[in-house]
């Protein structure tokens, strides 16, 4: 009986820990598709998803990564965040949104222009709208605190989060697409960011 308890807690304790791991691999996994899936979905331009219109396309952007985390964003667009950067300022996004609510950065303000040379010619290009095509957006999930599923006090290793009002310990994951807004599709018109 004692060399089963003590063969016993040892392989628990294991069996735990792998399913643990393994819940947060898949959690990340689901949610680098996710943000994919939010940032292909930008470069469309559409104003609505599942036949619902959206006040803004970060708005629609929210709705689709939600979709797409199967239950575990539960609606909650706060932890999604739509960057929209200028091609010559890929480290400071000229707007960032939030639940759907964009404010712009303050570091880089619109209309921008710049200008590039090539083969000797110079072209201005200059930039009204943070959506505009040949602009890049980034949808992000910057910080999702994920418990783990079985907290043993004292055995588990991350730091402390807080997801749905629950505190222990466990681990923060994130996740990010990039892509770049082609052109307008024939007969649309620039959707608000």
């Amino acid at each position: 009986m004692l060399e089963s308890a003590l063969c016993f807690l040892p392989m628990l304790a294991m069996f735990f820990g792998i399913l643990d791991v393994c819940y947060a691999v898949a959690i990340q996994s689901l949610f680098s598709q996710a943000v994919r899936a939010g940032s292909r979905w930008a470069i469309t331009f559409q104003s609505s998803y599942n036949g619902t219109s959206c006040s803004s396309q970060a708005a629609c952007i929210d709705q689709v990564v939600v979709s797409n985390a199967v239950g575990f964003l539960a609606s909650n667009s706060s932890y999604i965040t739509v960057n929209y950067y200028v091609p010559p300022n890929l480290s400071t996004p000229v707007m960032s949104c939030t639940a759907g609510t964009c404010t712009a950065s303050g570091v880089v303000t619109l209309p921008y222009t710049y200008s590039v040379t090539t083969g000797g010619v110079t072209t201005t290009i200059t930039i009204t709208y943070a959506n505009q095509p040949g602009n890049v957006v980034e949808v992000t999930i910057p910080g999702y605190p994920l418990l783990w599923m079985v907290p043993i006090m004292g055995y588990s290793a991350g730091s402390q989060v807080t997801n749905a009002g629950h505190t222990g310990l466990g681990l923060t994951l994130t996740a990010d697409a990039l892509d770049v807004l082609g052109n307008l599709p024939q007969g649309a018109s620039q959707p608000s960011p």
